[in-house]
């Protein structure tokens, strides 16, 4: 096999540096063939032969071959797909292995390059000799990430963080003691994951022992500041009688709480906050910001929001499914502590054998593992990493929301707004004139001429103007509020090259628009005849997707007022809703009630009828009896006369 092929000669070992530095020494005069090839470590009939070439063609390029052992596809082509793989993982859609062999095939097949490969894909020995030509590609087991994160993580919500951020901060001009973060996470009696232990080789299952299948969960709702500070954890059991043993072990100021389903509302909060203003030692001559995540017991809960304004306490949300990368303890505290508790579980089962944990011994082993986790660095790491302290803004990169930018769509505006653009008219947007009917566009200083003429944007061209009866539609990201008006048709045009600001950035448009990094497809940049965005296309989500229209959570300074009056309706909207609801319940009721009642009335009176009926009926038959029988006596006599 070519992956485990160990070469039997040093033939060709030498290098291309050597061997140019070698020809041009002879070149020139400097040495003769035998001391050059001494000097330089060359062979010096490949010398000689190169020399010769090089007198003939001083163009000559000196290109060597090592054996029959071919590469399939250049440098530059191996480049292009290695830049393909990088942007498919950034996308949070990585190829296998097996992908990236039928890839390699069918980039050879279509793009009419010689190959060996068999079966309709690329063998091993190829995919082991690609990795080799470039060690920054490697095979990895990827986290699970869901679509709510990719799609919630973009530039808009995250520019709109750093904006209130940055606000707050210069406002309360705070420093890193004033900046905390609290967060919620779930512990058990088993461990979340375990780590390799050592055993028999050959073994086909390796077991370890844990408390219970499926234990009880606690919540710890833990808080920590830029400048390295922890609060005391608050632990929340699943019961509703608080006993001394859920206290035991826990950190220094470190308390417990009950709750029948063991996880955090509105009043354990509002609890675990008052002594939060009493740690933070919060006031309105000596404000402190709070960011949290928009759970809807922070979010929804008025008692903690008009506690913190009287207080001097700036509450800030988190974006929507963003935590993972703007939320310091899920950053850098969360894991390590999942970790130290899951050692310390072990521990405290091969201290204790024949036992398992309890809810009673869950205090003592996780402020064990807390104690080693809680330390100064990792605060300050964690807030650096999440750009919060210091602020950066820049912190992240135009790579990190590659994710979300797989879900922009186009959002289709009303009938009754769609506007059809006549030569003449201008579309105003953000500033920018558009001036059609083949006037100029003046936008950073390059013209845009449209209405046939071509557009010249960094040497990109745009889509001509519309027809005047083709209705325009509005495009917009899908993480983004912001519309962007865009010439969007409803039919199905060649694919148009996606317009490019003066700093490169790119503008939110429709999804057939072709991406940077997409240009490839069209031919113009691509060593391939056709790309790898052709033969596998870089995902994307399709226009005629609907969009909800739930209310969706949003970041926000809690504390403010437009944020607590919005907050206020909406409670006061659902109390009526509520209202509205038991009513209409009520009024079933009370139907149904009446239903039976009617019937049972109706029962009662059936019965009634008829005992009146029986009761005539008897006394016809008596009356009848009584008129009968002295008739039947005067005819017998009669008769027997």
């Amino acid at each position: 096999m070519v992956r485990d092929y160990k070469r039997k000669t040093d033939r060709q070992s030498w290098s291309y540096e050597s061997m140019n530095n070698a020809v041009d020494a002879v070149i020139s005069g400097q040495f003769g063939y035998k001391k050059s090839s001494q000097q330089f470590n060359v062979p010096q009939s490949t010398l000689e032969r190169y020399v010769k070439k090089k007198k003939e063609n001083p163009d000559y390029k000196i290109n060597k071959s090592a054996g029959k052992f071919q590469k399939v596809f250049s440098d530059e082509q191996e480049q292009e797909l290695v830049t393909y793989l990088k942007s498919m993982e950034a996308r949070l859609f990585g190829l296998s292995m097996k992908d990236l062999r039928e890839l390699a095939y069918q980039l050879a097949v279509r793009n009419g390059i010689g190959h060996r490969f068999n079966n309709q894909t690329a063998g091993q020995d190829w995919v082991s000799g690609f990795l080799k030509r470039h060690p920054t590609l490697t095979l990895r087991t990827p986290e699970s990430t869901s679509g709510a994160r990719a799609m919630g993580f973009n530039k808009v919500s995250v520019d709109k963080f750093f904006l209130l951020l940055t606000k707050v901060v210069d406002k309360h001009k705070l420093t890193a003691s004033q900046i905390y973060n609290c967060d919620e996470t779930g512990i058990t009696v088993n461990p979340k994951s375990n780590s390799k232990i050592i055993a028999l080789k050959g073994k086909r299952q390796v077991g370890l022992l844990t408390s219970a299948d499926r234990g009880e969960t606690v919540t710890a709702l833990l808080c920590m500041s830029a400048s390295g500070a922890y609060m005391p954890p608050m632990l929340i059991f699943p019961r509703k009688r608080m006993q001394q043993e859920f206290e035991m072990g826990l950190p220094p100021g470190g308390w417990a709480e009950v709750h029948s389903s063991g996880w955090i509302t509105l009043d354990t909060f509002f609890a675990w906050f008052k002594k939060f203003v009493t740690f933070s030692n919060a006031s309105k001559t000596s404000p402190v910001l709070l960011i949290l995540d928009g759970h809807s017991t922070h979010t929804k809960n008025l008692n903690v929001i008009d506690y913190a304004r009287d207080n001097g306490v700036s509450m800030l949300c988190i974006p929507p499914h963003c935590s993972q990368r703007l939320q310091p303890l899920d950053v850098a505290f969360m894991n390590p502590l999942s970790r130290y508790y899951s050692e310390e579980l072990r521990k405290w089962l091969r201290s204790n054998p024949g036992k398992v944990v309890t809810l009673f011994q869950i205090s003592t082993i996780f402020g064990a593992a807390y104690i080693q986790c809680a330390n100064m660095r990792t605060a300050i790491s964690a807030f650096k990493a999440t750009g919060i302290w210091p602020t950066d803004p820049s912190i992240f990169k135009e790579e990190d929301f590659l994710p979300a930018d797989v879900t922009d769509i186009p959002v289709e505006i009303p009938p009754s707004q769609e506007a059809v653009l006549s030569p003449g008219e201008e579309l105003i947007q953000g500033g920018e004139e558009l001036i059609q009917g083949g006037e100029d566009l003046n936008q950073g200083g390059e013209d845009l001429n449209q209405g046939g003429e071509d557009l010249n944007q960094g040497g990109e061209e745009l889509i001509q103007e519309p027809s005047p009866n083709i209705p325009v539609k509005k495009c917009q990201s899908a993480s983004s509020n912001d519309v962007d008006e865009v010439f969007c048709t409803d039919k199905e045009q060649t694919p148009a090259k996606k317009p490019r600001l003066n700093d490169g950035l790119s503008v939110p448009g429709c999804s057939h628009w072709v991406d940077g990094n997409q240009a490839s497809q069209l031919g113009e940049t691509s060593k391939f005849v056709v790309s790898p965005e052709v033969v596998m296309p870089i995902p994307k989500v399709k226009a005629t997707t609907k969009r909800s229209n739930r209310k969706k959570g949003k970041t926000a300074i809690l504390t403010e007022s437009p944020y607590k009056r919005e907050l206020m309706e909406a409670i006061n909207e659902r109390e009526e809703k509520n209202r509205i609801k038991q009513e209409k319940a009520r009024m079933r009721l009370f139907k149904k009630e009446n239903k039976s009642k009617s019937k049972e009335t109706k029962e009662k009176n059936l019965k009634k009828l008829e005992k009146r009926r029986s009761r005539k009926m008897k006394t016809m038959m008596t009356v009848m009896m009584m008129q009968t029988v002295p008739v039947c006596i005067v005819e017998s006599s009669i008769q027997n006369q």
